[in-house]
């Protein structure tokens, strides 16, 4: 037991735990201007990579900000925040899906801040900031297809292609971001649904954009979210 605890801890980057902790507890007890100064410090403290993945940190303290503090999602905030730093300094072997991991889970956070703002209908606001939300998820879809260096990205038509991916996912979500606001359910129902979606665009936009994707994985995730989305949909209760 005390060599298979030492191993752990050795696995454990302490530094980077500690500026994670740091992160938490500066959202938890400092004003939001304030946060925001001492993330971007833990941040670019070292510059390396710091520009590469500014994108999902920008995204990450956006929607820290816009969350209501709780020792539940300072603990959630940190663990993203320690997750990201594992990729920024190449800590991470597989960093095409620690990259895709990471942007998930920022996209759940995301779809619960919009829904548990705007819940009750379509107005202005909802729809203004359907298109921020879509708009975030939109830089983690490019984060996620960046992640892989290559012709396919490199060039000025893998360039402009890629810029075509990302913008038709990000308007695929804010139409779907648009639709649930129509469902009489609970915001976290809601989330679900709209996470269901985005986790498709995540795992199936990269692997087409490399031309990696194969009908039957296609036929896979289909399925899978397909039958998750009956299974979320018939266990909600029902505002009508």
């Amino acid at each position: 037991m005390a060599a298979r605890l030492t191993s752990i801890s050795r696995q454990i980057h302490w530094p980077l735990l500690i500026r994670a902790a740091i992160f938490a507890a500066a959202w938890w007890y400092l004003p939001a201007w304030l946060f925001v100064l001492v993330a971007c410090c833990l941040y670019f403290f070292p510059f390396f990579e710091a520009q590469r993945n500014f994108p999902a940190f920008l995204v990450l303290l956006g929607v820290a900000v816009a969350t209501a503090p709780s020792m539940l999602m300072a603990v959630i905030y940190g663990a993203l925040f320690y997750y990201l730093l594992l990729v920024k300094d190449f800590l991470v072997v597989d960093r095409k899906s620690a990259r895709t991991i990471f942007a998930m889970a920022l996209s759940f956070l995301l779809f619960r801040e919009f829904f548990l703002a705007w819940n009750s209908g379509i107005s202005s606001g909802s729809l203004l900031w359907a298109w921020v939300v879509a708009a975030a998820f939109g830089i983690l879809m490019n984060g996620v297809i960046a992640a892989r260096r290559g012709k396919e990205i490199d060039d000025e038509r893998g360039s402009r292609a890629r810029h075509a991916a990302v913008g038709v996912s990000a308007f695929f979500i804010f139409e779907v971001l648009v639709a649930c606001l129509f469902l009489p359910i609970d915001f976290i129902d809601q989330s679900i649904v709209v996470f269901l979606a985005a986790a498709f665009l995540l795992d199936l936009v990269p692997t087409y954009f490399f031309r990696e994707l194969e009908p039957r994985r296609i036929r896979t995730t289909a399925i899978t979210l397909a039958t998750l989305l009956v299974i979320v949909l018939a266990s909600v209760k029902w505002g009508i």
